[in-house]
């Protein structure tokens, strides 16, 4: 009976493992042209659709403004410097989580386009050789392009940004929970949700 429950437990264990090594796919597509931004924000995970949000979003933006009305701050001097002692105590801990998510991230594409204009065509001129500069080093790196297109005939400042990532939570996931079991991270959440 033991055996059994032993065996359960390892393949439900194995189950979890084997979903936080498939990576979820992280993509985002955001153009300006002027001063209005438009695009959208997707996470898929096996080519299942698990978030959208498009690009501006106005039912945030009422939101976050009638948030900040209910909103009082309960946050004192006092509060905010044993806060922020409890977290350079949890500080080393927290560090190993960040490697931990910057490395179980991969680039899979990162493409600029950017569209612009100065008053005066040197200005526009000595820019678009400074981008351009930058650009023949970022674009030896694998999977990401960086274009400038200058517009010498009007004042302009249009992009396009796509970029798709992808994340695995494996070690995120081992990371928090090596955190979690330390005292000062505990005692940093405590004080943070109180």
């Amino acid at each position: 009976m033991i055996n059994i429950l032993i065996i359960i437990v390892l393949l439900i264990i194995l189950f979890f493992v084997s979903i936080m090594m498939i990576p979820f796919h992280i993509s985002l597509i955001l153009s300006n042209s002027g001063l209005e931004f438009k695009g959208y924000f997707k996470v898929t995970w096996m080519r299942i659709r698990l978030f959208k949000r498009d690009i501006p979003s106005k039912e945030e933006e009422e939101e976050k403004k009638e948030e900040k009305k209910k909103e009082k701050s309960k946050w004192t001097i006092e509060r905010v410097q044993k806060v922020f002692n409890l977290f350079l105590e949890a500080f080393p801990h927290f560090q190993k989580v960040f490697y931990a998510v910057i490395n179980s991230f991969t680039l899979e594409k990162l493409i600029i386009h950017i569209k612009m204009g100065m008053d005066s065509p040197v200005d526009t001129a000595q820019i678009a050789g400074i981008f351009w500069s930058i650009s023949s080093w970022v674009n030896l790196y694998p999977n990401v392009s960086l274009y400038i297109q200058p517009e010498f005939m009007k004042t302009t400042l249009e992009g396009d940004i796509e970029l798709e990532l992808k994340l695995k939570l494996l070690w995120i996931v081992i990371e928090s929970l090596k955190a979690i079991t330390k005292r000062p991270v505990r005692n940093f959440i405590n004080e943070i949700r109180a």
